[in-house]
């Protein structure tokens, strides 16, 4: 199997103010991003604050100024991640130590003579989960009697691409939208989340990040979720739709044969597959609903909520994502799902 540079992408995707900034909102936590101007967010090309600064090749550095326009800034550094490193939050205080030296050397900090806060982030894309300390704090063994401040802390916030939470898709936040991309099991459903890109991405002015997308999805999930199966280049998020209805049978063949191996190795095959059914259709209805609240409003939203609670057939929910692609208006989807 080729090398996947998901690294690479992941560093082109992010490359997005419109993507970093969608993180930030949503995935940061706690009210820092309630402080921040998010419409100030700027990149920072390292070379303007030092050019011998030594730093990982995927790191970023991003420029916010806070609501009260505050003379502080935060620099936010990624470090895409994608199994665990029990070095990280040393790796991360190394980082952090190695820019302030550069930022120090800066007129407007050596007039102030004070160094601005810096948000490290560590976006972590790994299925196993993250078990290394988050503060470098914890990595050091007992400290020194009397002398506890001598410990050196630093604590980095950690982004988990398969176990953040899912946020609510009226805020159409990009970087909750990527992260499920990568966690749907469903190509379906997966197709649907995809339809659901193209619409917020929707305009020229976008073309740009619907490229990284699309990238996204051919370089790095694809191949990862279908190794042997081979991808084509897709410059554009439109190319994908025709590809995946043809691939939707060997996706689904493939989690299925997945999903009846694992059950048959621990002796509950039938209740798994039940189970995973009934998942897969649960996750296809919700999906389903929250596009039609996006496209037409909670009204139609809420009507085929009830339609489709009783429905069970991958084939219906097949017709009635097609539906949504082509109807122009909520009352001609309704009617149609309640023909059903």
């Amino acid at each position: 199997m080729p090398t996947i540079d998901c690294d690479g992408v992941l560093r082109l995707l992010f490359g997005h103010l419109r993507m970093t900034r969608d993180l930030l909102a949503g995935f940061v936590g706690g009210s820092l991003h309630e402080r921040l101007d998010l419409s100030t967010l700027k990149q920072v090309a390292t070379r303007h604050v030092d050019e011998s600064l030594q730093r990982s090749e995927n790191d970023m550095i991003w420029e916010v100024r806070t609501r009260q326009d505050e003379i502080l800034y935060v620099y936010l550094m990624l470090e895409f991640q994608a199994r665990p490193d029990w070095q990280m939050a040393l790796r991360m205080a190394n980082y952090v130590g190695q820019f302030y030296w550069g930022l120090a050397t800066r007129d407007e900090i050596q007039g102030r003579r004070t160094l601005p806060p810096v948000l490290p982030v560590v976006l972590y894309t790994g299925e196993k989960p993250w078990t290394a300390a988050l503060d470098v704090g914890d990595l050091i063994e007992g400290t020194l009697p009397g002398r506890e401040g001598c410990r050196l802390r630093m604590e980095y916030v950690l982004v988990d691409v398969w176990r953040s939470p899912e946020l609510d898709r009226v805020l159409r936040n990009l970087a909750d939208a990527v992260f499920r991309l990568q966690r749907t099991e469903s190509l379906e459903a997966w197709r649907q989340e995809v339809a659901l890109l193209r619409e917020w991405l929707d305009g020229e002015e976008s073309a740009s990040l619907r490229r990284a997308v699309a990238k996204l999805i051919t370089e790095v999930v694809l191949p990862l979720r279908l190794p042997n199966l081979k991808v084509p280049a897709a410059q554009d998020l439109d190319q994908l739709d025709g590809w995946l209805e043809t691939n939707m049978k060997p996706w689904s063949e493939h989690i299925r044969a997945e999903s009846l191996a694992e059950g048959l190795a621990n002796g509950w095959a039938e209740r798994q597959a039940e189970s995973l059914a009934e998942g897969l259709v649960k996750g296809r209805v919700s999906l389903l609903v929250s596009q039609a609240r996006q496209k037409f409003g909670e009204a139609s939203a809420t009507a085929m909520a009830a339609l489709l609670e009783p429905v069970t057939s991958e084939a219906v929910l097949d017709e009635v994502g097609s539906w949504l692609l082509t109807c122009r208006s909520g009352d001609a989807l309704i009617a149609k799902v309640r023909e059903i």
